[in-house]
């Protein structure tokens, strides 16, 4: 596996919590040799992106995520690029004619108003994802109770919508689509020892007023304990995992057994310049894992 930091093809989408910046620490806590690789919080995939254009075996490679969405774009990215290009520079048009939030209108089947309009669906919803998170606040995916994207636009005077060749790329190092999940993070079969999975959750707030990550669906404290769970499983049967979350004591708390490394990281989705600083986060560290590191 390469020691560069850098990846050639990038995330397609900007996401709140990305392991761009991060992604030197993980690699460092990453097996230099394993079976499979399995990501099961997928999101932009910027671990996933590095691992898969440096190593050999990633036909074996899975992601997941629970976000359907999000899912079925990959899905179109990895088997009808072109055509997805094609959509996004169609829908960039409506864009700059009609603006964000009739896109998001259409994305949700509801307008501002609370009238239904028609909803995107098939590819053109996999489309309005992109240029959503191109022109929304800080790239976020939220939604509110009632499961409609509720981001603001953002301020961008000349978005960049799609890369037509990242897209290529990225198409390429997906996995094959029977590798393409969604569903719960242990929804994933057949983990065998020495395969390496990444856990990368929704993060434990570090305030009451931080929760941005819930991105999908609400991720408390039984579903962190429940992740725990299963992290204590698969380091039990010889798999290779580690996790990424927050620095709060609840983090120290459920992973008491395991090594936790705290590493700096910046935050760039406040809204206040101010707020957008360097912050600890963890990386967990399975005993398995720890052992083939040493």
């Amino acid at each position: 596996m390469s020691t560069l930091f850098e990846t050639a093809t990038r995330p397609i989408l900007k996401w709140a919590g990305g392991k761009r910046e991060l992604l030197p620490e993980i690699l460092k806590r990453s097996p230099t040799k394993f079976g499979k690789y399995i990501e099961p919080f997928f999101g932009g995939g910027a671990v996933y992106l590095h691992l898969a254009a440096n190593t050999a075996n990633r036909a074996q490679f899975s992601i997941n995520d629970v976000n359907e969405d999000l899912i079925a774009m990959y899905r179109d990215i990895k088997s009808r690029p072109y055509e997805l290009i094609a959509g996004c520079h169609e829908l960039e048009k409506v864009f700059w004619d009609k603006g964000y939030y009739h896109i998001r209108s259409q994305f949700n089947g509801i307008d501002r108003d609370k009238n239904p309009v028609k909803r995107y669906e098939g590819l053109e919803r996999s489309c309005a994802i992109i240029v959503l998170n191109r022109t929304c606040f800080n790239g976020l995916y939220r939604t509110n109770k009632s499961g409609l994207f509720n981001v603001p636009q953002g301020n961008y005077k000349n978005p960049r919508i799609i890369d037509p060749e990242n897209t290529l790329r990225l198409s390429e190092l997906l996995p094959a689509i029977d590798n393409i999940h969604c569903g719960q993070f242990d929804a994933i079969e057949n983990i065998k020892p020495g395969d390496f999975v990444y856990f990368d959750p929704p993060y434990v707030p570090l305030s009451a007023t931080s929760s941005f990550t819930d991105y999908s669906e609400a991720f408390g404290l039984q579903e962190q304990i429940r992740l725990r769970d299963y992290f204590a499983e698969l380091d039990k049967k010889g798999v290779y995992v580690l996790a990424s979350n927050s620095s709060a004591p609840l983090v120290a708390e459920l992973y008491q057994a395991y090594q936790i490394d705290e590493v700096e990281c910046r935050r760039n989705v406040n809204a206040n310049a101010s707020g957008r600083k360097k912050i600890n986060e963890s990386l967990i560290l399975g005993n398995a894992l720890k052992r083939a590191l040493a």
